[in-house]
């Protein structure tokens, strides 16, 4: 039930990325420069979509299926999920 949490929190931690790219994007550059900050949140976004970015690279063919995307959702949500938690009870067991 943790894991699932955890990865709930990673889902929306990407969509918050998503969001603050897509807001800051749409200041104009006169105003205030945020390229810099673009720049680092894209690369925010690349990592934590990297498993599921892993698993298409695996997917041999040109045409995939519909629920595809919605599976390698799931998917980098619980890797993310599992990857978290067990950083988290490591972190435990080497302070407690």
């Amino acid at each position: 039930m943790h894991i699932m949490a955890t990865a709930s929190g990673g889902y929306a931690a990407l969509l918050g990325v998503s969001g603050l790219i897509f807001f800051a994007s749409h200041i104009p550059p006169k105003a205030v420069d945020l390229d810099g900050l673009i720049n680092l949140l894209v690369a925010v976004e690349n990592v934590l979509v990297a498993p599921r970015k892993f698993i298409l690279w695996l997917w041999p063919w040109e045409n995939t299926p519909a629920y595809l995307g919605l599976v390698l959702t799931c998917f980098n949500s619980l890797a993310w999920g599992l990857a978290l938690t067990g950083i988290k009870r490591c972190w435990r067991k080497l302070t407690c």
